[in-house]
């Protein structure tokens, strides 16, 4: 039973209104100062800091960007001494990034402040509202980004198929 076009139209404008709230978190985030944590490097300092060591690959692949992307990014938080390489015992052409004890206390400080911004911007809702809400939004998140893949998937096999 999947839900009708026209219901999940009207989830667009909220969707907007989020990406928007991104936009602005990215504006705040690059008027802090020279050493302020860029805000799309800080998307992949956190994907290091919660998921641990990883290829540049397979961020690129979880956060369903380009390579050139990811590898941007890490230049800047390599510069910044938040993330250290090294190469893969594996395939040693292959580099595994990870945060170092620096980075991880930028991105908690990071979170600390989204937290208490988020705490007075809802300073309405109650705790269980807040909580229903990120079930919701962890649910759509996995069906959403499941179903990106699935295109990707499909987009990049018939790219392949067309290109014979």
């Amino acid at each position: 039973m999947e839900p009708d076009p026209a219901t999940c139209g009207e989830l667009l404008g909220p969707l907007r209104a989020l990406i928007g709230l991104k936009q602005l978190a990215s504006h705040w985030g690059a008027s802090q100062g020279d050493d302020a944590l860029p805000y799309a490097a800080a998307g992949l300092l956190g994907e290091l800091v919660h998921c641990g060591e990883s290829r540049a690959s397979e961020l690129a692949q979880h956060r369903i960007v380009d390579a050139s992307v990811v590898s941007r990014q890490v230049a800047q938080l390599e510069q910044a001494g938040l993330i250290t390489r090294r190469s893969a015992p594996d395939d040693r052409r292959v580099s595994l990034l990870s945060a170092t004890p620096e980075g991880k206390q930028a991105f908690a400080e990071l979170e600390r402040e989204k937290e208490e911004w988020l705490s007075h911007a809802l300073r309405n809702w109650s705790d269980s509202e807040v909580r229903r809400l990120t079930d919701l939004l962890q649910a759509a998140s996995r069906d959403l980004r499941s179903a990106a893949h699935e295109l990707l998937d499909h987009t990049d096999n018939s790219t392949k198929e067309g290109a014979r």
